[in-house]
């Protein structure tokens, strides 16, 4: 998936949300469209929104393309009900250097999807590009195909470059990926619901309860 500017807006177009009935004209989903400024608060960017959303499939591991910083801010920060896999508490990223932002980290990148799979056999890898991999170019969607054909197992790219957009248009993205990579790819042993939600009003402690309180 391409992030361009046509598809941004698709994405952040929300004509049923409750906080555009009374709005019309230019001033109708303005708020859903606002975009990241550099050195103002936004409550979190479009990596951050993509990994809170994805990071919950524990069985998969989540590799983020980009400097050590990205990883580091972010590992940690949200959990998962789980009582099976534990993969997803692991931190993975390439860690870029100043000489793979020069000459290019595509190389590093297959390395690293490789020696992830060899090591820890995940059902699947997320690959998240971050600001620094989009701005140098990176062709993480190629990558990502190359290393699929080697290790086997799916390898999901996700555009998440934190620039693109605020932690909500993260979120949408990261159903985009799971839209264009996951859904659909094979048919399920036995039919199964999953909730993906983020509550920014409570700790994920909170809406777990919340929900458990809903569902009896």
């Amino acid at each position: 998936m391409e992030i361009t500017q046509g598809k941004i807006n698709e994405l952040l177009t929300e004509p049923g949300c409750e906080h555009n009935h009374h709005k019309d004209g230019e001033k109708k989903n303005k708020s859903c469209r606002q975009q990241a400024q550099p050195g103002s608060a936004q409550g979190g960017c479009a990596f951050d929104g993509a990994s809170i959303a994805l990071v919950p499939i524990t069985d998969a591991a989540h590799l983020v393309h980009g400097p050590i910083a990205c990883s580091g801010n972010s590992w940690g920060s949200r959990g998962s009900f789980s009582s099976g896999p534990t993969l997803y508490k692991m931190g993975f990223t390439t860690d870029l250097s100043e000489n793979d932002i020069i000459f290019g980290g595509e190389k590093k990148l297959y390395k690293a999807i490789l020696e992830v799979q060899q090591r820890y056999n995940p059902a699947a890898v997320f690959v998240y590009a971050t600001c620094v991999t989009a701005l140098i170019g990176d062709d993480v969607d190629a990558v990502c195909k190359a290393a699929e054909k080697k290790a086997g197992i799916p390898i999901i790219p996700v555009h998440s470059a934190g620039f693109v957009g605020s932690k909500n248009l993260g979120n949408r993205i990261a159903g985009e990926a799971l839209l264009d990579h996951v859904v659909g790819t094979v048919e399920p042993k036995r039919l199964q619901l999953h909730l993906l939600w983020h509550n920014l009003g409570t700790d994920f402690n909170d809406s777990h309860e919340s929900l458990r309180l809903r569902s009896r």
